[in-house]
């Protein structure tokens, strides 16, 4: 059995919809039905400006993830040298999906005379997640095109090389135990020679480089290779284990290959030639460790393989070279008029600078004739009109750079948590441990002091836990794969998609807020035009105010029924509005509405209708009636029922 709340609650509701379904005035009605139109209108305006501005956010993060990483890591001074041991570190982390280097450079790209302007980016093409990434872009044409890294073969002591990229310089060994190793140099030729080891002996090995200012010891695993170290011109003296050794270096860069020799070890010296264009021969240093002689078999010697003696370094050079290759953007092939097959020029700005102390050789201009591959279609103009993709490998040989990264890039599995990635890789990139303490030790000192002065005293448990909490951020203290971290040092810089493009979204986010504002004037403006029809009631209801009043109605009961029937009109404009804006985003995207790409980026009106828009939307617009009505119903409840019974004479 209801009580007496529930009773005046039905007739409240009952009232409400008889005042809703009165015509008895066409006027007021007439009012009611436009504040209904102009609710509905101002509703699906806002949700119509949310679904496009959510579609824009949507096909841009989409297109620009296509070609940006979630993440990037970038050296203090810009390059990444040791861009391997990032990749080591990183690679097989939780929460981190790929970790590959990249290069990315402003260039000219010309064909045939039509010259445009374009970004030249190198990715690991033979990477399975970057071909995942970029597949859906190229259409049916592989990654892996233009990936020019020969396919060795070894069959017996023949040892087989097609498809060597022009300009590259590759240093094999025949190991005596079967099968080889091919180590790749891209190293520039320096102001003093530079050597790296690379060993061919089955068991670990201590290296140690003097004759330098400071020795220099390695370890080296079976098949590791080090990096490299700089030296002084003229002899440099290598000791390994109680074997000294003494080696005249030239300048430039040279791969020094540890082997066996019956009861001790041999060095075997491989020069690096100048990394040069894609139509400059390629270079091989063979170093055969077997006993008997072995053939290299090269596309130009495929009728006379070149004979490598046995225990001898061998220098041989291949002529007929594959050129590198090359995915344009689509709308660039299509301004320099380029179709796969064709040849097109790709120029840098940039150049390097070689020489020796005062005397300074010529600067060498970066440029290069690559191959087009096929095209590279985003869907996104400022990325089709001008990007350029080649293979990491051919990029380093192209750009002079050496074994050097532009970055690294970094994708994880939810590029909303980005940031908070970054903080992890950031402590997975620190270096710092207690084994440096001695060395930086009054470094720390006063930088522990720095963060201790701007501590304020502590009062009780909460100031205590809070200085402790701003003291241990300051230092960056964080425990790292079970080593003590102080991250004193902090050598990589770390970016995430959207510092990336902060210009882009936050113009994104300013515009969607004015267009929101300015819609919601709409909606504010039918609400209070509900409030003039609801006022209208009031005044035509007046003597039915009265007679519920001398009944026993209280003035928060009157105020119910006009606030229920008020809000009402406000649900039913705003469902209608959800109707119609549900209808013309879903038109809108069926059909598409063209736009300039060289305005918008994109050819046509992105539409992503969204649940929480739309609520958000309904939200606004009940709200804004709900204060609107409340006017009309407060005004109602105050009328006083002498008033109300005048009226009836």
């Amino acid at each position: 059995m209801r009580g007496k709340r529930g009773r005046w609650l039905v007739l409240e509701r009952f009232l409400a919809r008889r005042m809703l379904g009165s015509r008895k005035r066409s006027y007021v009605s007439l009012v009611s039905t436009v504040s209904t139109l102009g609710l509905a209108l101002g509703v699906a305006s806002l949700v119509v400006i949310f679904s496009v501005t959510a579609g824009f956010e949507e096909v841009f993060r989409e297109k620009i993830l296509g070609v940006y990483p979630h993440l990037v890591v970038i050296g203090k001074g810009g390059d990444v040298p040791e861009w391997r041991k990032v990749v080591d570190r990183l690679g097989g982390k939780p929460h981190i999906a790929s970790v590959s280097p990249a290069t990315y450079d402003e260039m000219m790209a010309s064909h045939r005379g039509r010259r445009a302007g374009c970004i030249v980016k190198g990715v690991e093409a033979d990477s399975a997640e970057m071909a995942a990434v970029l597949q859906p872009f190229i259409g049916d044409d592989k990654l892996s095109l233009i990936h020019l890294e020969p396919d060795w073969e070894f069959t017996g002591s023949t040892l087989r090389a097609p498809g060597l990229p022009g300009g590259a310089h590759f240093t094999v060994v025949l190991l005596p135990e079967g099968g080889f190793r091919v180590v790749p140099g891209f190293e520039e030729e320096g102001e003093v020679p530079r050597l790296r080891l690379l060993s061919a002996r089955a068991r670990d090995t201590s290296v140690v480089v003097g004759g330098i200012l400071m020795d220099t010891e390695l370890a080296l695993t079976p098949g590791g290779l080090s990096g490299y170290v700089d030296v002084v011109e003229g002899a440099v003296e290598v000791t390994v284990g109680d074997e000294r050794h003494e080696l005249e270096l030239r300048s430039g860069s040279h791969t020094i290959v540890v082997a066996e020799d019956g009861e001790g070890t041999a060095l075997y010296d491989c020069r690096e030639s100048q990394p040069g264009s894609g139509a400059d021969p390629a270079h091989l240093c063979v170093v055969n460790l077997l006993e008997t002689s072995a053939s290299l078999a090269l596309p130009s010697t495929a009728k006379k393989p070149s004979k490598i003696p046995p225990r001898k370094v061998t220098l041989v050079e291949e002529k007929k070279v594959a050129r590198p290759r090359a995915f344009l953007g689509v709308e660039l092939a299509r301004n320099i008029e380029a179709v796969p097959g064709d040849e097109v020029r790709l120029v840098s700005p940039l150049f390097s600078v070689q020489g020796l102390t005062d005397e300074r050789r010529a600067s060498r201009t970066i440029a290069d004739t690559f191959v087009v591959a096929g095209t590279v279609s985003l869907g996104f103009h400022e990325y089709d009109s001008k990007l350029a993709l080649i293979d990491y490998s051919a990029a380093r040989r192209f750009l002079h750079q050496g074994d050097s990264a532009r970055w690294v890039e970094v994708r994880v599995d939810d590029i909303f948590a980005a940031e908070q990635r970054g903080v992890e890789i950031g402590r997975f990139l620190s270096d710092f441990s207690l084994l440096d303490v001695q060395a930086r030790f009054g470094q720390l000192v006063d930088k522990y002091e720095t963060a201790a002065a701007t501590l304020e005293p502590a009062v009780g448990a909460a100031d205590w836990a809070r200085n402790s909490s701003d003291f241990l951020g300051r230092i960056k203290f964080s425990n790292v794969e079970g080593e003590l971290s102080l991250g004193f040092e902090d050598n990589y810089r770390i970016i995430s998609w959207e510092e990336m493009n902060e210009p882009l979204f936050t113009s994104m986010k300013r515009q969607k807020i004015v267009l929101s504002l300015f819609f919601l004037i709409i909606i504010v403006v039918a609400a209070f035009n509900v409030v003039t029809s609801q006022s209208m009631i009031v005044k035509e209801k007046s003597s039915d105010i009265a007679i519920l009043k001398a009944v026993g109605a209280t003035d928060r009961q009157v105020r119910r029924i006009f606030l229920l029937q008020g809000m009402s009109v406000g649900i039913l404009g705003t469902l209608a509005g959800l109707a119609v804006a549900a209808a013309g985003c879903i038109l809108l995207d069926k059909v598409g509405f063209p736009l300039d790409p060289e305005v918008y980026f994109v050819s046509k009106l992105p539409v992503h209708l969204r649940i929480e828009d739309m609520a958000l939307s309904s939200a606004l617009a009940l709200v804004a009636i709900y204060l609107a009505v409340s006017i009309a119903a407060r005004k109602a409840a105050r009328k006083s029922p002498v008033e109300g019974f005048r009226e009836l004479d």
